[in-house]
């Protein structure tokens, strides 16, 4: 990253706390108990230029003229209760090498005050450094169902951005797919416009939204969000995206060509995607290949009593009912709750698969149940199948089921 000196706003906080090292080295270098009166010590009016001052120590770092009143006058703005102090850039940089730092940066990483005000404190930082580039690896489940990387750059105070997403070539060699975007931040959120050059004109691209929280932009070092496009096919894709910050060009470009995806990467955008096909269904039949048996989908609402039976010959009960209003499922079992489920017809909808995790007291942990969907066609109520799953002791476990069903009244 590449940064352009600037002015430097700080928080009273923090104004008070470089003031106070400033005075503290002024003590020490020139071995003195208390500091001087505010015209000796700041160097200006009548003060004797023969004895210490800030101006003097000021002048020996940079060869200057200073202004032996400038801080004075700072420190008169914290004396009055000003919120922030905005130092000069020539102030700033003289400042930090007489207290012997080359950035501010630096100074903070040794004068934390509480996380929420060295938030604000980076955050001001982050509104005035407009020139400063920062550079992202863009992870995200791409075409032919592999992980992808792009790069991603950020520039003029978070409002520019532009993607280069890298496609491997069966001959080795990477094709690249340019757009530009803006960003806007909405309180914890920041949201991404593309456009994206196509035959000779820039066309909208991708949407994005990421979840920032409160936190200085320019401090994050992994977005985590969802994006909305078109793929390489033209299907409407939409799925889940993350980008991982880099301290420069060189390795975002490095990593970036690099066929290695890191295991924290690989688990969390795997399959994280959703592809529409190129179709404008006529009417419900159409919508997927699954849809000619949302008929069936739609005779699945009921109660449930499921009787797990574990190799051993232990036995383990489930009852829930799947409401037909919303397809959600409420848990009739007492101290057990449903974490997570999925309802899927497969097989031509002959199978239905349920997959759950608990929480609660209950033997399983995860299950994966299936059974023939005979008994919607029918009076029968009563059905077997089999589950495979994990149960509270971490243990892999399998066995076969017995499932009560009832539509409800």
């Amino acid at each position: 990253m590449k940064t352009q000196s600037k002015s430097l706003t700080l928080t009273a906080h923090y104004f008070e706390i470089i003031l106070n090292n400033i005075h503290n080295k002024f003590l020490k270098k020139h071995n003195l108990h208390k500091l001087p009166k505010n015209f000796q010590l700041y160097g200006y009016g009548a003060h004797n230029e023969n004895k210490p001052s800030l101006k003097n120590d000021f002048e020996e770092i940079g060869s200057e003229f200073i202004n032996g009143k400038y801080l004075y006058d700072k420190s008169r703005e914290l004396e009055k209760g000003k919120i922030l102090i905005k130092l000069n850039s020539f102030y700033k940089s003289t400042i930090l090498l007489y207290l012997g730092y080359n950035d501010i940066k630096s100074f903070l990483d040794d004068n934390t005050l509480s996380e929420k005000e060295l938030e604000k404190q980076l955050s001001l930082i982050s509104d005035h450094n407009e020139n400063i580039t920062y550079y992202y690896l863009n992870y995200y489940f791409g075409e032919d169902n592999v992980i992808l990387k792009g790069q991603t750059i950020i520039s003029n105070n978070w409002k520019k951005l532009r993607h280069i997403f890298l496609y491997p070539l069966e001959d080795g060699t990477i094709r690249e797919h340019h757009s530009n975007g803006t960003i806007s931040r909405d309180g914890d959120t920041i949201s991404i416009k593309t456009k994206t050059l196509s035959d000779g004109k820039y066309i909208d691209g991708a949407s994005e939204i990421y979840y920032v929280g409160h936190k200085a932009l320019s401090s994050i070092n992994f977005l985590v969000g969802t994006y909305c496009n078109f793929d390489v096919y033209n299907n409407t894709v939409a799925g889940r995206s993350i980008l991982e910050k880099c301290e420069s060009e060189e390795e975002m470009e490095e990593k970036s060509n690099s066929p290695y995806i890191p295991p924290y990467i690989a688990q969390e955008i795997r399959d994280k995607r959703i592809v529409n096909s190129r179709v404008v269904p006529k009417n419900s039949l159409e919508l997927s290949n699954n849809s000619p048996y949302a008929s069936l989908y739609g005779k699945i609402p009921g109660y449930y009593k499921i009787i797990f039976e574990f190799g051993d010959g232990f036995k383990e009960t489930l009852e829930f009912k799947l409401l037909p209003t919303n397809f959600k499922i409420e848990t009739l079992t007492e101290n057990v709750y449903i974490d997570k489920d999925r309802i899927e017809l497969i097989n031509k909808g002959s199978v239905i698969n349920f997959r759950f995790a608990f929480s609660g007291i209950i033997a399983l942990e995860r299950v994966n149940i299936y059974f023939k969907s005979y008994y919607l066609k029918g009076n029968v109520n009563t059905q077997k199948g089999v589950f495979s799953g994990i149960d509270n002791e971490n243990r892999l476990v399998n066995g076969t089921l017995n499932i009560i069903y009832n539509e409800l009244i």
